[in-house]
């Protein structure tokens, strides 16, 4: 059973493989100012560390830099059961910041791609696990194939999550980067880039239905055909002529006609 307990707040130490690296001063200062107003609402998950002769922050190390600007001299917490081992702590991380939606895309990304590794998990098990869905682990992971720039660029918010996985899907390098400078300067939008990033991978926004072209041989048999972009009228009666021979040799008495309509 877990345990509850006041802890004073410099008795507290952050841990060092948090997937999270930085702290907006902003949302910190908004969560000190409502910490401050109405206390802390959700307890913080702590572990002791004897080496460090410390409590290790699991999960909560927002609420308590918060609280310190709040001035708070100690916090309410819950010790974690047990020994833990990393894989499991960076899983509770990844899972209460993706529910907080507090993590950058790219620190998400890497914390990921690390519990992936360690688990050794495939992307579907990771979202199952994680209880993020696939589009966003497919988003993710998309990340970090992207050139260390446009890396940058979606780490200062310059260029969405969304787009950036759109760019990471552009065959051609120097196009990509081009695309990313555009997107950053608000030149482009994520569908200028789709768009791009169809045509450099050699398909049409839309795809034409092929043409449909009837032939009625006689007895009552008919075929369509269906056509190509460019069809020629000699192919499809050469076409229809070995048809008509084949219909021939079942019936042989039958007297067959081929009358081609569009």
């Amino acid at each position: 059973m877990s345990k509850f307990f006041p802890l004073k707040v410099g008795q507290m130490l952050p841990d060092l493989s948090q997937p999270r690296k930085d702290f907006d001063p902003e949302a910190l200062q908004r969560l000190a100012d409502s910490i401050a107003a109405r206390g802390l609402f959700h307890p913080i998950r702590v572990m002791r560390d004897k080496q460090r002769d410390a409590w290790v922050i699991v999960t909560g190390e927002s609420r308590w830099r918060a609280a310190m600007i709040a001035g708070l001299e100690e916090v309410d917490c819950i010790e974690v059961d047990g020994p833990q081992d990393e894989a499991t702590l960076l899983a509770d991380r990844i899972v209460e910041n993706a529910v907080r939606v507090d993590l950058r895309p790219l620190d998400m990304a890497h914390a990921l791609s690390r519990l992936k590794r360690m688990r050794g998990w495939n992307s579907q098990q990771l979202a199952k696990e994680t209880g993020l869905s696939a589009a966003a682990i497919t988003r993710a992971e998309s990340l970090l194939t992207l050139p260390e720039e446009i890396q940058a660029l979606v780490d200062s918010g310059a260029v969405a999550e969304s787009t950036a996985y759109e760019l990471s899907r552009m065959p051609d390098p120097a196009a990509m980067h081009e695309l990313a400078q555009a997107v950053a300067a608000k030149q482009k939008t994520r569908q200028d880039v789709i768009d791009a990033v169809q045509k450099a991978r050699g398909r049409k926004a839309t795809t034409a239905k092929p043409e449909r072209l009837a032939y009625r041989l006689g007895n009552g048999i008919s075929v369509t055909v269906l056509a190509g972009e460019t069809p020629t009228r000699a192919a499809l009666l050469k076409a229809a002529a070995k048809l008509r021979q084949e219909a021939e040799k079942l019936k042989p008495a039958a007297e067959l006609a081929v009358d081609p309509t569009a």
